[in-house]
C-alpha cells in the first residue's frame, strides 16, 4: 500500500521544541541504510504528527493498494519524486523574507512566524486500504489519523519505503498560507 499524507500547520516557534526544530532532529537522526531504520523513521514521523494533530490546519491524503509490493513500490516512487520536485523548486530569492533582509529588515531570532507543510510518503507491504475506511481522505482528520496510525505501527519488515518533506527548511524562510494553497491545491480543512 503506498501513503501519500500532507498536512498544513502555522507555527510560531522555530526552536528545537517547534514542529520544525523536531521535523530537523528526525531527519538528522535517521538511519535509512536498514530496515529497522527506515521503520524507526516513518513511526516516529507518525507519531510526531499525531502528538500535534490540534495543530493540523489543512491534509489531504490516500492510501491505495497496489496488489503487488512491487506496484506500490513503484506508486511510491512516483509520489516521492513528484513531491520532492515541488520542494526542490522552491526559490528562497523569492520570499518575503529575503524581500526584507534586502530591505535591511532583520528576521526575529530563530526565524519568523510561518505556515509549514509536511509530506510523508511511504510504502507497507499488504493491503492497508481497508484498514483506513477508503483510499483518499482529503479535510479527514479521521483518515489522517488512521493513516498515520498505520505508520507508526508498521513492522519493519512490513516498511518497504519512507520518504519525509517539510517546508520551510530554512530558518530565514517564512511560507505564507496563499503558497500552500497554490503548490497542494488538493489540501482541505480538516
Amino acid at each position: 500500500t503506498a501513503f501519500f499524507l500532507t498536512l498544513a500547520f502555522r507555527t510560531a516557534d522555530r526552536g528545537p521544541r517547534s514542529l520544525l526544530g523536531q521535523l530537523d532532529s528526525l531527519a538528522a537522526d535517521a538511519d535509512t541504510s536498514s530496515e529497522d531504520g527506515i521503520a524507526a523513521l516513518c513511526a516516529d514521523t507518525a507519531l510526531l504528527l499525531l502528538r500535534r494533530k490540534q495543530e493540523w490546519l489543512y491534509c489531504c491524503g490516500e492510501a491505495k493498494d497496489h496488489g503487488r509490493d512491487e506496484a506500490a513500490l513503484e506508486r511510491f516512487d512516483r509520489l516521492a519524486i513528484r513531491e520532492a520536485a515541488k520542494f526542490d523548486d522552491r526559490d528562497s530569492s523569492a520570499t518575503v523574507d529575503a524581500a526584507l533582509a534586502a530591505a535591511g529588515v532583520a528576521a526575529p531570532a530563530g526565524g519568523p512566524p510561518t505556515a509549514a507543510v509536511v509530506c510523508a510518503v511511504g510504502c507497507l507491504a499488504g493491503d492497508r486500504e481497508a484498514a483506513l475506511g477508503g483510499a483518499d481522505f482529503a479535510g479527514s482528520a479521521t483518515g489522517m489519523q488512521t493513516a498515520l496510525e498505520e505508520l507508526a505501527a508498521a513492522r519493519a519488515e512490513d516498511a518497504l519505503a519512507f520518504e519525509l518533506f517539510w517546508v520551510p527548511g530554512d530558518d530565514s524562510e517564512a511560507l505564507e498560507m496563499e503558497e500552500v494553497v497554490l503548490d497542494w491545491p488538493q489540501l482541505m480543512p480538516c
